[in-house]
């Protein structure tokens, strides 16, 4: 309901309304909203409220305006809370049960002077490395490039990796995985890419790149993965800092 004469602005109180109305699932991703004069009509405000309402709904994500159509509810994003270690699919897959793997290159490789460095590799010792696409309901959502010094990966090589969790096995085969070193940068997707993820070319992405690390400080893996800008998002907690009296 809407209330005439209090504090709160009027397209705030609609984008409210509509908000709980898309997170409870009564408007799902795809359905359409009445138009302006319409939805004017159903919560007695001005179409100005209207169009300031859904222009802030377009902002946050919520909806897609689309030229000359509809305005539509957006597809929910994939959001991951910043804090636990966790392997890629197995992040994705403790919130989200349709997501699928599929692995898209497996095998030994010749060390690159990059890999080297973030697995602290000093010989020429080659790397195994597998690249999988991450999907969710059947749509792509994350490459993943993985890379694992030889001796790891003569164990992972083993694995489906269409469906077993890397890190669960290694920590079966008494490996104390333990932390990770992580970098999250802004970045576009090239024509490869583009094509895995049925994206447009150029289109922004979550470039992540990070190197997990055992309990005694030995890295065991380096990662770096795409995430369709679109479709994911990262959320972290902040404390402020308690003020220390002098």
């Amino acid at each position: 309901m809407i209330y005439h004469g209090i504090n709160k602005l009027l397209y705030l109180q609609v984008r409210d309304i509509l908000v709980e109305q898309i997170e409870s699932g009564k408007l799902a991703p795809g359905d359409a909203l009445p138009g302006e004069r319409t939805l004017a009509e159903i919560y007695d405000v001005s179409r100005v409220t209207i169009r300031k309402c859904i222009g802030n709904l377009v902002e946050e994500g919520y909806l897609i305006r689309n030229r000359g159509k509809e305005t539509v509810v957006a597809s929910r994003k994939v959001s991951h809370r910043l804090g636990a270690l966790l392997g890629v699919a197995e992040e994705l897959s403790e919130v989200d049960n349709t997501i699928t793997t599929e692995v898209l290159k497996k095998g030994y490789e010749k060390i690159t002077s990059d890999i080297r460095k973030h697995l602290n590799i000093e010989d020429e010792s080659q790397i195994y490395a597998f690249s999988r696409l991450i999907l969710k309901d059947n749509k792509p959502l994350i490459i993943n490039y993985s890379y694992v010094p030889e001796d790891i990966g003569k164990m992972v090589e083993t694995l489906d990796l269409n469906s077993d969790k890397v890190f669960a096995y290694l920590e079966n085969c008494g490996y104390n995985v333990s932390y990770a070193e992580q970098v999250i940068t802004a970045g576009i997707c090239n024509k490869k890419e583009a094509e895995l993820l049925d994206y447009r070319l150029g289109a922004p992405a979550l470039v992540i790149k990070r190197t997990t690390f055992l309990e005694n400080g030995y890295p065991i893996l380096y990662e770096k993965s795409i995430y369709r800008g679109d479709e994911y998002q990262y959320s972290i907690k902040l404390l402020r800092k308690q003020r220390i009296d002098k």
